[in-house]
């Protein structure tokens, strides 16, 4: 545990660091999460101090017999929420400064213009799944195939698509991906 004080969120780390807060039974409890941290540490801190530090997804157990969850999705978060012992649950929010906090935001200012944003997102996140999956998969056969014990498998029907809407595709599919993560929304389909 190399970090035991939780620092101040800077502008330049809103999108690789992730930070969703409660307060519980006269504590201030964070969870920080580092995004590209390829171990998928998720840290609790406990009145700025650390108290623990598992790999996600991760619970930790409080006192009272409450625990708080966190899971890392590809970009994002599946799930920080606190969940009492009857099972409630209720999630983190996402502290002040954070990509998070400011997507939250602007969805309360701008509704309309946010869930638009989200039908779009979940939109391109489809159509890119429709028309990549086929050439996923012909991939993964093409590389089995080629093993000394396996059998040639025919290729599956792709998508013919131009190029640009190809590379369109790509770039909306990271934006679409980037805001869901921002909104805390996961579908294990479309976003893993």
């Amino acid at each position: 545990m190399s970090e035991t004080l939780l620092k101040p969120l800077r502008t330049s780390e809103i999108f690789w660091r992730g930070l969703y807060g409660i307060d519980h039974d006269g504590h201030s409890y964070v969870v920080k999460v580092d995004y590209f941290d390829f171990k998928e540490r998720v840290r609790l801190y406990r009145d700025g101090l650390l108290a623990d530090e598992r790999k996600s997804p991760a619970r930790f157990p409080l006192d009272d017999g409450s625990s708080i969850e966190a899971a890392m999705a590809l970009y994002g978060m599946k799930r920080a929420c606190f969940s009492e012992e009857d099972g409630h649950k209720q999630k983190l929010r996402p502290l002040r400064g954070t990509a998070e906090e400011r997507r939250l935001s602007f969805d309360r200012a701008h509704p309309l213009a946010s869930r638009s944003i989200a039908a779009v997102a979940w939109s391109v996140l489809v159509i890119a799944l429709v028309t990549q999956i086929p050439n996923t998969i012909n991939g993964l056969a093409k590389a089995l195939s080629s093993l000394p014990f396996a059998s040639p498998i025919s290729p599956i029907p792709t998508f013919s698509l131009p190029d640009w809407l190809n590379v369109t595709l790509s770039v909306g599919g990271i934006a679409a991906g980037l805001d869901r993560g921002l909104r805390m929304v996961h579908n294990p389909v479309i976003d893993d």
